[in-house]
């Protein structure tokens, strides 16, 4: 009942505030935005003078300004000078406990025009931690936001993170060390009703496959990070839909000529679950890269449609404890306050364990990362929110401008949260662009983020889920959102 009544309060301070617009008798169901410029996500074009009719959450028609005649029921946004694009996807995100999630992160992720996110790791083995939820919980998050019970983005929900057997230990279906548990574990995770897998450093390699030929033959997908056991490419070869971080864990032991001796070395390091000094075999793996090596793993995701999602921002940790002031970003306000004290022990945690890395590790990251675009790999912006430095929502617009930073144009780095995510999801004909039939979950900017990419920041109003948020309605829920921060435990 207490979330019940939260939920109605919650709708009724948007409609409070909507009934002093001359909208304000006129519902969400048939919207018009008029005389507006729309980037198209195929191919970068701006059609200007535009206007979108929206039925119901779907884009009805769309045409030019002077030839649409809208209806005098629509409720009418004056687009002028405003560019429109559709929603964007964080594909790598968290979340957290259930209260914290419906009343902290969704309507955070909503407010910074997140219309979509992919959650590695959706799930958890009870007992969970306090951060986490269970397929159910995570479901019934789902369901209120298609409801409208709740203000929330689309999520692709992804099993727990499943990280194999330690060396010593007996194979089990939940922790496999072997093919034949490793097949058990997909059938485990398809009853317990997860869209994809999670996959995590440890499993063991013949794990690894048998948990991959399962999946392939059950339609079940399996994403994350690639095993210490096994190469990048052959986890492409093995039907793995994405590979998350660049590059430690995947990229830099492939493409280093001293690839052998140095991976041995990292399994054991990861094994021994004490990595000190980890950026001193990461350095030595930067220091032999590879061009060719690479350029021959970035093939086989080509071959075999890989994503990849580098998470940049996730790992600019370091760059944050050298400038130490993140505890200044007025973001903070947003911030749970367990995940707060979570990002205090993560950085006294990466201080003591990992150290500073050298600066030639992000350089060679970031060439990586604009080597893998040129070489026309399918690129995913993902934030790996939650983590020490990232912020929730506004952490995904950070991975944006870190992207562009690595070499992808602007209109590039709006493709990996728009229609990359949609490729991904095979939902191109559901969302991701701006045409006819497709999902109006759509952002209005101030400016033209081809200009620059930080202008996704510039957000005028968001469409999602058939619900139209203003910039006024928006920074209520962020409003909303510290207040609950206070008053949390």
């Amino acid at each position: 009942m207490k979330l019940t009544i939260k939920n109605i309060l919650g709708v009724l301070i948007l409609v409070t505030y909507s009934c002093n617009s001359p909208n304000s008798e006129k519902t969400d169901d048939l919207i018009a935005i008029t005389n507006t410029s729309i980037i198209n996500m195929i191919d970068g074009k701006i059609s200007e003078g535009m206007t979108l009719i929206i039925k119901k959450g779907l884009i009805a028609t769309i045409g030019e300004s002077n030839e649409l005649e809208i209806s005098s029921k629509a409720k009418i946004i004056n687009g002028t000078g405003k560019y429109v694009i559709p929603g964007l996807w964080d594909m790598h995100a968290h979340t957290s406990s259930e209260q914290v999630t419906r009343d902290i992160l969704y309507p955070t992720f909503i407010a910074n025009g997140i219309t979509g996110i992919r959650v590695l790791s959706a799930d958890c083995f009870e007992p969970c931690w306090e951060l986490q939820m269970n397929i159910d919980q995570s479901r019934q998050l789902q369901s209120e936001v298609e409801k409208s019970m709740l203000v929330g983005p689309k999520a692709i929900l992804g099993s727990t993170f499943i990280n194999g057997a330690k060396p010593g230990e007996v194979s089990t279906v939940r922790a496999p060390g072997n093919r034949n548990d490793g097949k058990k574990l997909v059938h485990l995770l398809l009853d317990r009703g997860v869209d994809y897998i999670k996959i995590y450093d440890e499993i063991p390699r013949e794990a690894y496959f048998g948990i991959a030929d399962e999946a392939n033959k059950q339609g079940l997908p399996f994403a994350g990070h690639v095993p210490v056991s096994v190469k990048a490419s052959e986890a492409s070869d093995a039907g793995q839909k994405s590979i998350e971080h660049c590059c430690a864990g995947s990229l830099f032991e492939e493409c280093s000529s001293e690839e052998k001796r140095l991976r041995e070395q990292i399994t054991r390091l990861i094994q021994s679950r004490e990595p000190k000094n980890m950026y001193s075999l990461v350095l030595e793996l930067v220091k032999t890269y590879d061009d060719a090596k690479c350029q021959e793993v970035f093939k086989k995701f080509l071959e075999n449609n890989t994503f990849y999602a580098p998470t940049l921002i996730a790992t600019e940790m370091d760059n944050i404890l050298r400038k130490d002031d993140w505890r200044d970003d007025p973001r903070l306000k947003y911030l749970p306050k367990k995940e707060y004290e979570f990002w205090i022990e993560d950085e006294i945690a990466t201080k003591e364990v990992l150290g500073i890395q050298d600066p030639l590790i992000r350089e060679k990251r970031f060439d990586i990362v604009g080597d893998m675009n040129k070489a026309g790999v399918e690129i995913l912006a993902g934030s790996d929110c939650g983590v020490f430095g990232v912020h929730y929502g506004s952490g995904l617009h950070d991975e944006l401008e870190l992207l562009v930073e690595a070499g992808l144009t602007e209109f590039e780095a709006l493709q990996t949260a728009t229609i990359n995510p949609a490729k991904y999801a095979d939902k191109s004909n559901v969302y991701g662009n701006i045409s006819e039939g497709l999902v109006a979950d759509l952002l209005i900017l101030d400016k033209n983020p081809l200009d620059n990419i930080s202008n996704t920041k510039q957000i005028y109003s968001v469409l999602s889920n058939g619900k139209y948020y203003d910039r006024q309605s928006l920074d209520n829920i962020l409003g909303n959102v510290a207040i609950e921060v206070t008053k949390e435990n």
